[in-house]
């Protein structure tokens, strides 16, 4: 059930488009291999009605709208034969949530001379079957069953690049890594990408652990996002019968709509191959295409940018702007750029016809990176963040061969590298002389204070404000007043001596910040570890053991930190605070175990570049272009809460987000969407407790059917979760309830305690 549009392209240049006419068919389905017809949205730079188009879409002539488009532009493509393809593909639900990026962003590229095709994945939105879960082998099966279709057309030059932010970011990796493993993928098809807020890492480095330490204050939102979007039923405008949309959606409900939390806390092992499958990092040299990557530094993704930047092949590029988890010309978090333009520089340069390639892109360096200047942390959702895009052409592998090192030198301060020792209460270059001491690390609800959301959206729920407060409540040590610029940029590690008498489950939260004049204190890095599970430590030499410790319970492990890209100012302090304990952050350990600090056996080294290099290499992006606006009509709009509550040695805070009521006529659908997050614990932080609620309202006024019968399509999902638990299991409570018409639809409760496996 196809549907036609033609799209007429703006009258003048404000939105930078190009020379091409667009036409979009909404909905085109493309066979699997297993029979399953995964719907797509396609943009063609052409009419349908040209030789090229006509044999794909071959109901072209039953179609009553067959409106020539204009241009206010000479059009170019007249003699063109073959063009490049653009593939998006992620789960999120082409006729509405994606609706309003995909009006901006795939129009203006396919205006370039690009077709680009929006593909839904299987199980959602108007695509057929199920799917169960994040990045599953089948996913990568079906892109390559898209891919042999897009280059068996007649306009297909047979080059097709990938484009995509997270989801769509993370499966451009995989296909690149999988197309080189004959054991998935047979055909070499994916010629080059741009990744958007992606890792190469999905146990370490991901939503759902760190370093072996479960995130609490994304896991479970997470999870719960995607189970309330996963109940959302298929547009019924694709129908042509309630019956035949109300049937899809229950096949849906029945077979596939738990939520993925148990499945993630079931697999609490770096080496287990639900997460090594979509991890690139298992070998890197499988990616032979060149790849754009970016990222933010407002986004959790950000160190594995800056780690595939070492680890790729030298065709790629990487650039980490100040950005959350946004595209870079209508984030939140200025500085904005005109990103549309790098993409379609990028895309031209590896995907056009032979004829006509432009090499737009070889001199870009190849990593970009944007240095923040010391901010108050209160102030960071103000637009612009004070700072420079540097480039960082020439980086070194040095920081990776010092963490590999056996500590059997005095490490010094040079240009590339800092050195702190910790003594006392202090960090300075100066080696300790203290190596006999040992501090006991003790929790408190407050360590884990205002940590920022993993994936920033730009809301007011999602900024690590002021760390005052979980500095002066952890074991911090602070460096004396800065006398000039200090520019922290790339990698850091804490080598950090513990002790324990046991070693079953050991959390370690260290973190990294700037601390203002006023007392105040900006975050800039941090990392989680759960050391028991980290094989990777050294022992503590025998000469400096502290007093009345056993030696072979003392361990040095090499932390590595996020990334860091930071200027702090003169007048200022560097911050470094450890601490057994951050939630919600990181899930509570439960251990009644004492583990202690040997800050004589520890120090922090970090990547740092002078001054003067960073003043020579400042790189200039023009402003972006506005975007093609979706027509949107707007009830109601968002809004962001926090509150902070503490009774009886029970400290609770409260997230709310409320996305607004809005429509979009294009499609006929209007949307309400909220979420409420509850974090629970108390003083010592002896127990964890999340708990999600989110409400989705979905009501649709297009269908291709005029049954009298059928009821109103208002559709009415909540969902409720609930994650808690001591030392032994995670304990999970879910609900999901569905109205249709105002009246019960589906209902489904589950419920279990899952083991923690720690060694």
């Amino acid at each position: 059930y196809n549907e036609y549009k033609s799209y007429l392209r703006m009258s003048t240049d404000e939105c930078g488009f190009g020379d091409y006419n667009v036409t979009v068919v909404n909905n085109f389905t493309i066979p699997a291999r297993d029979g399953i017809q995964l719907a797509a949205r396609i943009y063609i730079p052409d009419k349908l009605s040209s030789g090229k188009f006509s044999a794909t879409f071959d109901f072209f002539n039953t179609i009553e709208d067959k409106t020539e488009l204009v241009t206010t532009k000479p059009r170019h493509n007249a003699n063109r034969k073959t063009y490049p393809t653009i593939v998006e593909c992620v789960p999120y639900y082409k006729d509405e949530f994606t609706a309003t990026r995909d009006y901006s962003r795939h129009n203006w590229f396919c205006s370039h001379g690009f077709v680009c095709l929006r593909l839904e994945m299987r199980g959602s939105g108007a695509s057929e079957g199920l799917y169960f879960g994040e990045y599953l082998p089948q996913e990568q099966k079906d892109l390559e069953d898209v891919m042999r279709f897009i280059q068996s057309q007649k306009w297909s030059n047979s080059k097709i690049g990938m484009y995509g932010k997270s989801w769509g970011g993370f499966n451009s990796l995989q296909m690149a890594f999988h197309q080189n493993s004959s054991s998935l993928l047979s055909d070499r098809l994916l010629t080059t990408a741009v990744s958007l807020y992606s890792t190469d890492d999905r146990y370490n480095h991901d939503i759902h652990y760190q370093n072996g330490v479960v995130v609490g204050s994304e896991m479970l939102p997470w999870s719960a996002q995607m189970f309330v979007w996963n109940a959302r039923p298929p547009p019924p405008r694709y129908f042509k019968t309630f019956k035949a949309w109300e049937s899809e959606w229950l096949h849906r409900l029945n077979n596939a709509s738990q939520s993925w939390l148990a499945g993630w806390l079931e697999h609490q092992h770096e080496d287990d191959i639900f997460w090594k499958h979509g991890s690139i990092k298992e070998d890197y040299d499988k990616i032979d295409i060149p790849f754009f990557i970016i990222g933010g530094l407002e986004d959790g993704y950000k160190t594995s940018k800056y780690r595939m930047s070492r680890k790729l092949n030298n065709k790629c590029k990487f650039m980490i702007g100040t950005w959350g988890h946004q595209f870079p010309d209508d984030s939140n978090l200025g500085p904005r750029l005109y990103y549309l333009k790098m993409c379609k520089d990028w895309f031209s340069s590896h995907l056009a016809n032979d004829d006509e390639i432009k090499d737009e892109t070889s001199l870009w360096p190849r990593v970009q990176i944007f240095v923040r200047d010391s901010f108050n942390a209160n102030d960071l959702k103000k637009d612009n963040a004070p700072g420079k895009m540097i480039r960082l052409d020439g980086h070194n592998n040095d920081h990776d061969r010092i963490v590999l090192y056996e500590l059997k030198a005095k490490l010094k301060s040079s240009e590339n590298f800092g050195v702190y020792h910790f003594d006392k209460d202090k960090i300075s270059e100066t080696p300790s002389n203290d190596a006999k001491n040992k501090v006991l690390l003790k929790p408190h609800a407050h360590q884990g204070y205002s940590p920022g959301a993993y994936m920033s959206l730009g809301r007011n729920t999602d900024f690590a404000y002021n760390q005052k407060l979980a500095l002066d409540s952890s074991l911090t040590y602070y460096s004396s007043e800065l006398k000039e610029d200090l520019y922290m940029v790339g990698d850091s590690t804490l080598f950090a001596g513990v002790h324990s008498t046991t070693w079953e489950r050991i959390y370690i939260h260290v973190k990294v910040c700037d601390v203002f004049p006023d007392g105040g204190a900006t975050l800039v890095s941090r990392c989680i570890y759960h050391l028991s599970k980290d094989r990777k430590y050294f022992k503590v030499p025998d000469d400096s053991t502290p007093s009345n410790v056993q030696h072979p319970y003392s361990r040095i492990y090499p932390l590595k930190m996020s990334l860091a890209s930071h200027c702090f100012k003169p007048g200022h302090r560097v911050a470094l605070s450890i601490a057994p304990s951050a939630f919600p952050y990181m899930w509570p350990s439960c251990s009644k175990d004492e583990v202690y600090f040997l800050p004589g056996n520890s120090y922090f080294v970090f990547e740092k570049i002078l001054s003067s290099y960073a003043e020579k290499n400042i790189v200039k992006h023009p402003s972006p272009k506005p975007l093609l606006k979706i027509p949107k009509e707007i009830f109601s709009s968002g809004k962001s809460e926090i509150r902070e509550n503490v009774k009886d040695g029970i400290y609770i805070t409260e997230w709310y987000n409320d996305g607004g009521s809005y429509c979009l006529s294009e499609h006929g659908v209007k949307t309400h969407e909220t979420s409420r997050l509850l974090y629970e614990t108390d003083t010592d932080v002896t127990y964890g407790k999340v708990q999600v609620s989110n409400m989705l309202k979905m009501s649709f006024d297009k269908f291709t059917h005029s049954d009298s019968s059928t009821p109103h399509y208002d559709v009415e999902i909540h969902t409720n979760q609930i994650m808690s638990g001591g030392y032994d299991t995670y304990d999970l409570d879910e609900t999901l309830d569905i109205k249709l018409g105002g009246e019960p639809f589906w209902s489904k409760k589950w419920a279990c305690k899952i083991p923690r496996y720690d060694l």
